[in-house]
């Protein structure tokens, strides 16, 4: 197989990619060429290598079902300790091309080439994990994407339509997750939940629950790894973890709730939003390309409250009418009175498991 035109060969982590001459280097955006390579999402691929690594895939099946140039599959069958079966897809007969070029030039790896709509692959094809990356939402490929995993597999979402989620168009979020989205400074973390809950209410029809696995936001896009078993009990296990946000913009507090009432936002995933135990084992990747982006990331997951919602440290100040104090000096007296950690989701936010009341009458005292 010959290099693809107006291509050029870079190396990502240690697997080496023909990508277009021509394409993304940060998100989001206008989609840049016909075949999709987005420079900005290695920090993303690193995580998908950390993640193979924390759990047993090995002589299992996996798919990269949206995979343009193959770089996220490629890569997990090239550097992961222990890489799974991998199969990548893409319907583009172009990407196709490049996916045959690249599993060619890092052989000999476990990789298979498919040009296949993901949909109707789906519909004769089962695997242990499934990958979805589309440029925009997920939605229109999360059915399918449900029912082609295998018992217990665990299927991988990126969404990059953050607006939406985010509480920027409502509108969009309520016609494609059919959940009122809040604009708000913790909009991210409300996103990710939305997005949560959808996953949920469309497994829950297939008789299948949602186990998250790791669930974060970075740059542009939202990214979950949840483990999906097959019976009814875990379906109706999972729609426990359903509930409404509620915001009081005047004082700040927010808090979530199962019961529906006229100002209520979402539904949203109300539940944990990673493994503890999976998380605890994630570590750098060798081969990584932002060795220290991951380390950042993964100390802020072992150490974040996992509990809806984050607090602004500027909110909490400025509504107290006090100077913000320093976050690490709030983390440290907080946690004399309760759990308190720093979040992944803004580098000026904390969660803690106090209530909102002994929250607001703690700050004073921060020094």
């Amino acid at each position: 197989m010959s290099q693809p035109l107006e291509s050029v060969q870079i190396t990502e982590g240690s697997t080496r990619l023909f990508i277009p001459t021509e394409h993304s280097t940060k998100g989001p955006g206008k989609r840049v060429g016909r075949v999709f390579f987005n420079g900005q999402m290695a920090f993303n691929r690193d995580i998908t290598l950390a993640f193979f690594n924390a759990i047993d895939m090995k002589d299992k099946s996996a798919l990269d079902g949206m995979a343009a140039t193959g770089a996220r599959g490629l890569r997990v069958a090239h550097e992961c300790d222990d890489p799974p079966n991998m199969v990548l897809n893409d319907r583009d007969g172009e990407a196709y091309r490049y996916i045959q070029a690249n599993i060619e030039l890092n052989m000999p790896i476990s990789c298979e080439a498919r040009n296949e709509d993901l949909r109707a692959l789906l519909t004769h094809e089962c695997y242990d994990f499934i990958d979805i990356d589309p440029f925009g939402t997920p939605v229109p490929f999360i059915s399918a994407s449900v029912q082609g995993l295998k018992r217990k597999g665990v299927l991988a979402i990126t969404a990059t339509d953050t607006a939406p989620l985010a509480g920027t168009y409502a509108r969009k979020c309520i016609r494609r997750y059919m959940a009122r989205p809040l604009r708000s400074g913790f909009g991210h973390e409300t996103g990710l939940r939305i997005l949560l809950g959808y996953l949920a209410r469309e497994a829950a029809q297939f008789d299948r629950g949602v186990v998250p696995l790791l669930c974060f936001y970075a740059d542009h896009y939202f990214r979950l790894y949840a483990r999906m078993p097959e019976n009814a009990a875990a379906a109706d296990q999972s729609l426990t973890n359903l509930g409404y946000l509620y915001f009081d913009q005047d004082t700040g507090r927010r808090w979530a709730s199962k019961d529906l009432e006229k100002e209520a936002y979402g539904p949203i995933w109300i539940g944990p939003t990673c493994d503890e135990e999976l998380v605890m084992k994630l570590k750098v990747p060798t081969t990584a390309q932002q060795p220290d982006r991951c380390a950042k990331y993964i100390d802020l997951w072992k150490a974040e409250v996992d509990l809806p919602f984050f607090y602004e440290n500027n909110e909490i100040s400025s509504l107290l009418k006090l100077s913000p104090p320093n976050l690490d000096a709030v983390i440290t007296w907080l946690s004399r009175h309760g759990k308190a950690s720093k979040t992944h989701f803004s580098p000026t936010g904390f969660k803690s498991d106090l209530p909102y009341e002994d929250i607001l009458r703690l700050y004073p005292d921060i020094n």
